[in-house]
């Protein structure tokens, strides 16, 4: 009987932790879009402004961010990144304030991410050798 009862308190106990962690994101989310409202529905509007791209930690906006209390106003006039551009320059051109590689002005190369992209050199070309008979044209 003890046993199950330290069994449900430990599991509402959990659940109640994962609820407090679960709000958090999205409540720190909805105050970097309140804060700057322009970024809402860009790439801005998404978790890698503060995550890095595997998710698997903070980017060094995140890092800046906690660092300074979770004030957005307060590290503005950083460059988290080191790219030469202040937080707040790169957030009002929509360019992300956590990665070097992403400047304002920078050329955004779509294709680096992509796993399918082949360059010219590389690239599968369609045989002719064998044409089908429904596109041969005749003389």
């Amino acid at each position: 009987m003890i046993r199950t009862v330290v069994r449900i308190v430990t599991v509402a106990a959990l659940l109640a932790a994962l609820a407090l962690v679960s709000q958090a994101r999205p409540r720190i989310k909805r105050d970097f879009v309140t804060s700057y409202p322009r970024i809402q529905g860009t790439r801005l509007d998404a978790c890698v402004t503060c995550h890095s791209a595997d998710m698997s930690g903070l980017n060094p906006y995140g890092l800046a961010l906690r660092k300074g209390g979770f004030s957005f106003a307060a590290i503005e006039k950083e460059d988290s990144d080191g790219d030469g551009v202040t937080n707040r320059k790169e957030i009002d051109l929509l360019s992300l304030p956590g990665d070097a590689k992403d400047r304002p002005g920078a050329r955004r190369d779509s294709t680096a991410a992509d796993s399918t992209a082949r360059s010219d050199s590389t690239a599968a070309k369609p045989d002719t050798s064998a044409a089908r008979p429904d596109t041969l044209r005749r003389k």
